[in-house]
């Protein structure tokens, strides 16, 4: 069951590793032998994140009408050729960055709800996005001694390439996730967990974009930004199944905010990175168990899609907020501090907005249940609390919340017993006539 989760890794790895990330690699060639300008870098960076969010808000429609093992694994093995012909121009590039978006957002999403219509557990969770390491490690492993910008989109489409067939294996061991179900499809309990989703969006991106700025040794910052994401799986995905969804992403952004402050990125980088890449793709692993916790099956992928477009859309205003925040100082130390803010704030909307879980913070309209304690029938992860349903949600057999339901009084039962509150007694059986036993509390005097 494990190889499934492993294999699955392999489309994060080449769809953001290489396909998004390896993209910072790239653009001093490109700027060095093309003549980019900082507008153009950045209109090819845009094109890409705006691909990734229309991606991700039409994920559940063209995966559910597909079929999402067919859209996952599509969408990965058009990643070698999209990668390989980004190297011929400029006009051409700025047209596949957009589609490489696309079709990175189909392969996170699909890949994330395939693994969970298997029902797996925090750990293979956190393998699965761990993926995203593989690629960062790859990447600067493929453009080593490269000087030309068309080689260097040639050797990353033959990674992705590469990738993506060897992840076929796991294509027959997989199974489609439950089609959404009207009235299954609320995701009001986990808003205030998608504004800290977008927030987390904004200030991961900043730091990303402006710490080689402040520091300067971009090498050493990918490699161990690698390093920290391949343990994520190991790490962060026991302890989300023990401490639960909502416990895990504020452990998680907490320690997230902690490694993207300036002082600790600015005289101990190799720990400031370390603890960033751990952290960063920890919260999808946190927030994805928080999903299967609260959300029927049926309302899973389209969770997992407005996620990462809620993720997107913050990308796409982080680098600028950092950026006037770097002009306001004079230097990307500004750009470092306002990342780490908007981390702090993430921070605070998933610990104070609490959308779901035991106390006050339960949405409106949803009731607490016992029975299974962490997530949606079969999916409970060890450890985590009561949670709240959406109204109108089945209740499983034999949870236990509530209690059985009132039979009317047997022959010469009396009415309700005195200090029973107010329930109906057993009946008596039809044929004996007399009236039920009772305890001493509720015996009438």
């Amino acid at each position: 069951m494990a190889a499934r989760a492993l294999l699955l890794a392999l489309g994060p790895a080449a769809g953001l590793g290489l396909g998004r990330f390896a993209y910072a690699l790239v653009l001093p060639l490109m700027q060095a032998v093309w003549g980019l300008s900082y507008a153009e870098a950045g209109f090819l960076g845009s094109a890409n994140t705006l691909g990734y969010f229309l991606g991700a808000l039409s994920s559940p429609l063209v995966l559910g009408r597909v079929g999402y093992r067919l859209g996952f694994y599509g969408a990965l093995l058009l990643q070698g050729p999209v990668l390989a012909l980004t190297g011929t121009g400029y006009l051409p590039a700025l047209l596949l960055r957009f589609v490489q978006g696309v079709l990175g957002a189909w392969i996170f999403v699909g890949g994330a709800a395939l693994l969970m219509a298997l029902g797996r557990s925090g750990r293979a969770l956190g393998a699965y996005y761990g993926g995203v390491g593989l690629g960062l490690l790859l990447g600067p492993w493929l453009l080593l001694a490269v000087q030309d910008p068309a080689v260097a989109w040639a050797r990353l489409g033959l990674g992705a390439g590469a990738l993506g067939l060897f992840a076929l294996p796991a294509l027959p061991l997989l199974q489609e996730p439950p089609p959404p179900v009207r009235g299954k499809g609320d995701l009001g309990p986990v808003r205030a967990l998608l504004w800290a989703y977008g927030l987390y969006g904004a200030g991961y991106i900043g730091y990303m974009t402006f710490v080689t700025t402040a520091v300067g040794d971009w090498a050493l910052l990918f490699g161990l930004l690698g390093v920290g994401a391949l343990f994520t799986g190991l790490f962060w995905g026991p302890w989300v199944e023990r401490v639960g969804g909502r416990r895990g992403l504020v452990h998680v952004l907490f320690l997230l905010f902690l490694g993207s402050l300036p002082p600790l990125a600015l005289h101990l980088l190799p720990l400031s990175a370390f603890l960033f890449g751990l952290s960063f793709l920890g919260v999808i692993t946190a927030i994805t168990q928080a999903f299967r916790a609260v959300l029927p099956p049926p309302a899973w992928p389209r969770a997992m899609g407005l996620s990462t477009a809620a993720f997107a859309l913050g990308q796409a205003l982080g680098p600028g907020l950092s950026g006037l925040a770097a002009e306001a100082v004079g230097s990307g130390v500004g750009a470092l501090w306002a990342s780490a803010g908007l981390l702090l704030r993430a921070l605070g909307v998933a610990w104070l907005g609490r959308p779901w879980g035991p106390g006050r913070g339960r949405p409106r309209g949803s009731r607490r249940r016992g029975g299974c304690r962490g997530g949606w029938r079969g999916a409970c992860p060890k450890g985590f609390g009561g949670r709240a349903v959406a109204k109108g949600a089945p209740r499983p057999a034999g949870s236990g919340s509530s209690p059985p339901p009132r039979s009317p009084p047997g022959p010469g039962a009396g009415g309700p017993r005195r200090g029973g509150r107010g329930r109906w007694p057993e009946a008596a059986p039809p044929s004996s006539g007399r009236s039920p036993r009772r305890s001493r509390r509720g015996r009438q005097r």
